[in-house]
């Protein structure tokens, strides 16, 4: 008896440091954040051609930094500056066309008013019984020919007209195709991939450079449904990087997101749903050109930040 009493207060003594012990034996964090593993991303540009071509210059090598606005690539324009040749060629012959169809109405009007006239001196003429019905029929035919001939030359004033406005837009085009043949970098940054050299043709649509913004950076993680409702916007975060040890950077939450992504669990209990994730970027206040896209990030998400916590602002 006396024994068994001993086990059960041996036991009870177990319980109770057990539980007192209990906070050390957490993860570091638990009770102030959220930690999860993630990688870098970076705002990335991937410039390309919008036209079949050779490509003439690359002015930026991988590693190279670009300027915003810079010419990042030159395709060769000689093919389509000869095309823009010959559409202007086209548009100054449709603008003699459309000058020569105007003169001709111009004509055909004076012909019919010329017409009327004669039909207008003829009819007193003829009332008088001066003129035979063979001459009143003369006029009478030339000033419906007059008519004809009038509606001829303003149909072919609308012909040159749109045939003018087609041979303008072919212009246009071949112009904007010209501008085309040298690209900008709409952002400044970092050339990471140079996909084809000097010489080589290109596609529509081909990334020819990608630019990453170096400044532009962010730690992506995935926390789950029952995590995401404790994050806000604006709240505090720390990033940090096993290959930079001993270097952390202070950081905030810069987006939730607002639909649940791929199931990190599947749960197969009846009645209940997987367990969803939900994409959360967390933005460095100064990741001073240290951080890469692809880096594995350490991030903690604080938890105990009322101040700079803000409400949840869905992400895109």
């Amino acid at each position: 008896m006396k024994t068994r009493t001993v086990v059960i207060l041996f036991i009870l003594i177990m319980l109770v440091l057990s539980f007192a012990a209990f906070p050390f034996f957490k993860k570091p964090g638990e009770t102030n954040g959220i930690a999860r593993v993630g990688i870098i991303e970076a705002t990335e540009v991937h410039l390309s051609s919008k036209i079949a071509e050779r490509i003439q210059a690359l002015p930026f090598e991988e590693g190279d930094s670009v300027p915003e606005n810079a010419a990042a690539v030159r395709l060769d324009p000689r093919e389509i500056a000869a095309q823009v040749s010959q559409a202007e060629a086209n548009v100054q012959r449709g603008e003699a066309s459309l000058v020569n169809s105007r003169a001709q109405v111009e004509k055909a009007k004076a012909s019919l008013a010329d017409a009327h006239r004669n039909r207008s001196r003829l009819s007193s003429l003829r009332q008088e019984g001066l003129v035979s019905d063979s001459d009143w029929d003369k006029a009478q035919i030339r000033l419906e020919l007059a008519e004809a001939e009038l509606k001829a030359a303003e149909a072919e004033v609308r012909s040159a007209a749109a045939e003018l406005k087609q041979r303008q837009a072919n212009l246009t085009l071949f112009q904007i195709r010209l501008k085309e043949t040298e690209i900008y970098a709409p952002i400044a940054g970092v050339v990471t991939l140079k996909a084809f050299e000097v010489g080589e043709m290109v596609s529509p649509g081909a990334t020819i450079l990608t630019l990453v913004d170096p400044a532009s950076v962010w730690a992506r993680v995935n926390l789950e449904e029952g995590e995401v409702g404790k994050v806000r916007v604006g709240g505090r975060a720390e990033i940090s990087i096993d290959s930079l040890p001993g270097r952390s950077f202070e950081a905030r939450v810069a987006e939730v997101g607002a639909e649940g992504g791929f199931a990190t669990q599947r749960d197969v209990t009846r009645g209940r749903q997987d367990i969803k994730t939900f994409r959360v970027k967390v933005r460095p206040l100064s990741p001073e050109g240290l951080l890469k896209p692809g880096m594995t990030a350490k991030v903690r998400i604080f938890l105990d930040d009322g101040e700079s916590a803000r409400p949840s602002v869905n992400a895109r």
